[in-house]
């Protein structure tokens, strides 16, 4: 009977450390994922503005720019425009299925 209770005692250890080691594994994966996010450039150029935006012309990405839809800094001719800004454009335009 001793035997049995060792075996079952060390089957539930290691189901404990695998759980853990799993846990640890998600937490890792978790914080990679984070830094990417905020790594990421927050001021871009036009052309990845258009991409995210999934739009081809200037004149849109002007047109949203002068109403004040998304974010932008200009000095001189030279504009950027803000990710997150057309980011969370993006997500208050969102149709269709709710969001979670």
């Amino acid at each position: 009977m001793t035997k049995d209770r060792n075996k079952e005692d060390e089957g539930d250890n290691f189901e404990e450390e695998s759980f853990y080691k799993m846990m640890d594994e998600l937490t890792i994966r978790i914080i990679r994922q984070v830094e990417q996010h905020y790594t990421k450039e927050e001021w871009i150029e036009e052309n990845e503005a258009k991409q995210l935006l999934g739009i081809k012309s200037k004149s849109k990405l002007q047109q949203l720019r002068d109403v004040l839809k998304i974010e932008f800094s200009q000095f001189g001719k030279i504009i950027r425009y803000s990710r997150s800004s057309i980011m969370d454009f993006l997500e208050s335009n969102r149709k269709g299925l709710s969001r979670y």
